[in-house]
């Protein structure tokens, strides 16, 4: 659940003193995630103590899905409802937020039948205090997280039903431990039986917080790479997990270690991507750029949401181009293609609050973003 503060000023002297003075000791990090416990010993208070401040005392502009699995996969599904079914296993609590959880996926077209409980915990949980005049107006918000029953979810929770998809996707795993430190036998079992492997990224701050400032580590070792078709990370997620200072760095290191294909965003700058496998047309290290009809709406007041869930509502566009390509038959993808509906669909994400659009119908989603697509392939003159 993520409960979303769309407010914030980043900038103000009381926000500033939760800010992080060195990688990894436990304080803010604007665009990064904080785990709760570590921010109050970072702090030195309860986060019941330390919210009224980052909020100004006031109550959630939103509460609404969270995570990065479970935003890039309804979008996927709202979006590409006509050729494909999407399952989303995870567990939550058997408590309150989880029930209130549980009833908001169930307006979603996704899959919950492996969705368990796990009880004597609490369900996972995200503060994201959003700054819409950071970064130059383009905005900017942070996560305070509250990992709960996901540290107990475990690869052989996992069922045989996973691996019998024809797209296994693993988003945002840093944040269920367990399964991001046994990734590596996980994406081998969906290879063995034929599955694309898809792995989106989220800021690992358990791997930051461990050794500060030092590359972050993909599953069991760096073989882990040559087992994924497709990797998708912004510009933070692939420096620290390549180690290296640049993208172009980067790109080339998810290349010599055997990754089929690789995008990477960079907020409101052009998306990066790369691909060499068999499972994709060919593209040398480029660039296309971000939506100038949406640049545009997100200047205007009146339509303004948040940043919150943008990253993960691209990824969720790029699944669902794939899917469809899938379904049509194409037997090598088009990365570019799927960067396309990817780059409006991170777009939309930022014209509400909260990464998920709730459909008052099937199919409102694609409604509303289809216009939006069609002048973007216009700009990139496809169309």
């Amino acid at each position: 659940m993520d409960r979303i503060y769309a407010h914030a000023d980043f900038s103000s002297p009381a926000f500033k003193r939760y800010l992080s003075l060195r990688q990894g000791d436990g304080g803010l990090s604007v665009g990064g995630l904080t785990f709760e416990e570590d921010l109050e010993i970072f702090a030195g208070q309860s986060f019941g103590n330390i919210l009224p401040v980052l909020s100004c005392g006031k109550a959630p502009d939103k509460e609404n899905i969270g995570g990065p699995a479970i935003v890039a996969l309804i979008h996927a599904a709202q979006i590409a409802s006509a050729y494909c079914s999407v399952r989303f296993y995870g567990c939550r609590a058997d408590d309150l937020v989880g029930e209130n959880l549980e009833r908001l996926l169930k307006n979603t077209p996704v899959d919950l039948k492996h969705y368990g409980i796990k009880p004597g915990s609490e369900t996972p949980s995200t503060t994201v205090l959003s700054d819409p005049d950071a970064d130059n107006g383009h905005g900017e918000r942070l996560f305070v997280n509250t990992i709960g029953a996901a540290w107990d979810y475990i690869p052989a929770i996992v069922d045989h039903s996973f691996y019998e998809s024809d797209i296994c996707v693993f988003g945002g795993t840093a944040l269920v431990p367990r399964i991001h430190e046994g990734l590596e036998a996980m994406l081998s079992k969906a290879r063995q039986n034929g599955c694309l492997t898809i792995a989106n990224m989220v800021y690992d701050f358990l791997s930051e917080k461990k050794n500060p400032g030092l590359k972050w580590p993909l599953g069991s070792s760096d073989a882990t790479y040559s087992l994924l078709d497709l990797l998708i990370a912004d510009r933070e997620e692939a420096l620290k997990l390549s180690g290296k200072d640049s993208i172009d760095e980067a790109l080339d290191f998810f290349r010599q270690k055997g990754v089929g294909a690789v995008i990477i965003t960079a907020g409101a700058d052009d998306v990066h991507l790369w691909a060499c496998s068999d499972r994709f047309l060919p593209v040398e290290p480029e660039t296309i750029p971000v939506s100038k009809a949406l640049g545009k709406a997100w200047k205007d007041p009146s339509r303004r949401g948040d940043s919150t869930g943008c990253g993960d509502n691209f990824a969720g566009g790029v699944i669902a181009s794939i899917a469809g390509q899938l379904a049509s038959g194409c037997k090598i993808l088009d990365l570019k293609a799927a960067c396309q509906l990817g780059v409006v669909s991170g777009g939309f994400a930022g014209l509400y609050y909260g990464g998920t659009w709730l459909e008052s119908e099937p199919g409102e989603k694609w409604r509303l973003l289809k216009p939006y697509y069609e002048e973007y392939l216009k700009q990139n003159s496809i169309a």
